[in-house]
């Protein structure tokens, strides 16, 4: 797709493998400049991992995109399609040309991407702190719809005594699993709690590109529950883990279950040498809340989850733990 300014003679164009180290460096000051305009912090926001780019340009090549102005990468975008469900982020442009339509030409292009692929859910996660960015979405046609928690918690340098695992409960990791039956679960449990949501392609590609692990929970040898444990550096230097997504199928979605998955996923992310977890969820899931908080999370901050087409519907009782953060 080509957009051009007269001004900036702008063309939004797909990413390529040429342009990561640019899209590194964007990412580095126009963050870095949000702490410091936003929160009045001096602070140096190390770049994104190569590793990270080059994951969400294989998962979605059509769908993350750059902004050249005369030859100059100065903005990029990462769409996200998990079935019908799409949102994008980060969105970035490079401090010396914010101001100036660059952010919306990018969100606009990354919508009729997801709108080509048929999302019926189309929106993004934000900080509710940058007023500046809430309402650039707001003026493109995102309304906010809940907000979401991050919390996090430190994990023990050493083993401390293990609990028995429960007598109903095993679990089974993703090597362990025939690869189709293994998506095929993912895909079945997605839609368990949102209708059109599917993660397999997610699970696929994460596995692909050594992100971390996927754990299977089983009762009676049927899967009813997972978790994909992200313990890669998504920035430079970084320590910490993160449960990417957890679903557990409503009708197995009890405080037991979903205890006994975390501690699985805190262990992985241990083995893997990760100092932190943390995770992210829709404020109003009060079980997640309180399974989570029982464990030693705490909250770090909130984000708002913005929509510009669709509806999410609110599954207070069930354990489904996602994150829109790119």
């Amino acid at each position: 797709m080509r957009l051009f300014s007269r001004r900036l003679n702008l063309l939004v164009r797909r990413m390529d493998a040429g342009d990561i180290e640019e899209v590194r460096e964007i990412g580095r000051k126009a963050w870095s400049d949000l702490y410091s305009r936003e929160f009045q912090q001096t602070l140096e926001v190390p770049r994104r991992t190569r590793q990270n780019i080059a994951f969400y340009m294989d998962k979605e090549p059509d769908g993350c995109l750059v902004a050249e102005s005369n030859g100059r990468v100065v903005g990029d975008v990462f769409c996200h399609i998990w079935g019908k469900v799409g949102w994008f982020g980060p969105v970035e442009v490079l401090p010396t040309h914010q101001n100036s339509g660059i952010g919306k030409r990018l969100i606009g292009s990354a919508m009729e991407f997801m709108e080509r692929r048929g999302c019926s859910v189309i929106g993004l996660e934000t900080m509710p702190e940058t007023v500046k960015n809430v309402s650039l979405y707001a003026g493109l046609g995102c309304v906010p719809d809940r907000m979401t928690y991050l919390l996090e918690k430190g994990l023990a340098d050493r083993w401390h005594a293990r609990p028995p695992d429960p007598d109903d409960m095993a679990l089974s990791r993703y090597r362990e699993v025939d690869e189709a039956d293994a998506l095929a679960a993912v895909s079945r449990l997605s839609s368990s709690v949102m209708p059109g949501l599917d993660y397999s392609a997610e699970v696929m590609y994460s596995m692909k590109h050594g992100t971390g692990d996927v754990l299977f929970l089983r009762k009676s040898e049927e899967i009813v529950g997972f978790s994909l444990v992200y313990t890669y550096n998504t920035s430079e230097g970084s320590g910490n883990s993160s449960i990417r997504l957890m679903v557990i199928d409503p009708a197995h979605s009890g405080h037991r279950e979903m205890d006994y998955l975390v501690r699985l996923s805190e262990e992985t992310a241990m083995e893997a040498g990760r100092s932190r977890m943390h995770v992210r969820f829709y404020t109003g899931n009060y079980r997640a809340f309180s399974a989570l908080s029982a464990r030693g999370y705490t909250i770090k901050g909130t984000n708002v989850r913005m929509l510009y087409r669709g509806k999410i519907p609110e599954n207070e009782a069930v354990c489904h733990l996602t994150s829109w953060a790119g």
